[in-house]
């Protein structure tokens, strides 16, 4: 059977990282968690609360620059584990927020849905939007459409960012993945879709709470993105700096160990 491995992003997030953390560690077999440069003390905490556990890799940045370079640290941490051979392709990576959006108790459903139907390249969460305002439903609306246009895929909830898919698929992914502020989730859903990838975005998950951040004009920042990501996949231009982001990456990963 093939391992899970979680990743989660942190910025500011002191009052609910642990509890997160420790829920998500009981259904991963390594947790990655990338520290988004946050003022507060989500690294004391992490870093006490990763002593007594193995298989957590700790990336601290020092400054904040947006979830989706988060992420993009840690698409490149799956990369060099897969080439050191420290993960195996088929592995399971699982995608969640630490700030309380994405209930951990949700990986053992996503999982088991990409596992019972091989075809499927990738499950993403729909989410319930009972605690979202109306504005926030009508944009991720709007959205979804606009990434089902240009990935020529159906996706109900594109902006979910609660995903599972296999570790090798990181790889074609990262070519493409340029990670800007909340752009990510829309990038990767058009990524994913023009490179052929299969989703199935049909698992409605409950979403405990809701938390502002996102705003008009970062709407049209991450449609801007995605619009930049679609033309890149069509004109074969992938990233040319992936070297030096994998050597960020590690030093930014060996400054977590301290």
């Amino acid at each position: 059977m093939p391992r899970t491995i979680a990743i989660t992003t942190v910025f500011n997030e002191e009052r609910t990282v642990i509890s997160v953390l420790n829920d998500i560690a009981n259904y991963a077999d390594a947790v990655i968690v990338v520290k988004d440069g946050s003022q507060d003390s989500s690294r004391e905490k992490i870093e006490r609360w990763k002593e007594a556990r193995d298989n957590i890799y700790f990336i601290s940045m020092r400054e904040n620059r947006g979830q989706s370079q988060a992420l993009k640290r840690a698409y490149a941490l799956i990369k060099y584990l897969l080439e050191k051979r420290k993960l195996s392709p088929e592995d399971l990576v699982v995608e969640l927020d630490s700030d309380g959006q994405h209930d951990p108790n949700y990986i053992r459903a996503l999982c088991g849905r990409k596992l019972g139907n091989p075809s499927v390249d990738i499950v993403l969460a729909r989410r319930d939007f009972s605690f979202y305002p109306r504005y926030k439903v009508w944009g991720n609306r709007l959205l979804t459409l606009i990434a089902s246009l240009l990935s020529g895929k159906r996706y109900e909830d594109v902006e979910s960012n609660y995903r599972v898919m296999e570790a090798q698929l990181y790889l074609p992914l990262l070519d493409y993945f340029l990670g800007h502020r909340y752009s990510g989730a829309f990038e990767t859903g058009i990524i994913t879709g023009l490179l052929g990838y299969t989703t199935d975005n049909s698992l409605v998950v409950k979403t405990p709470c809701y938390r502002a951040g996102a705003r008009a004009f970062d709407a049209l920042h991450v449609l801007a993105c995605g619009l930049l990501a679609w033309t890149r996949v069509k004109l074969k231009t992938r990233n040319n700096d992936l070297d030096s982001l994998t050597s960020r990456t590690l030093a930014e990963w060996t400054d977590g160990h301290r």
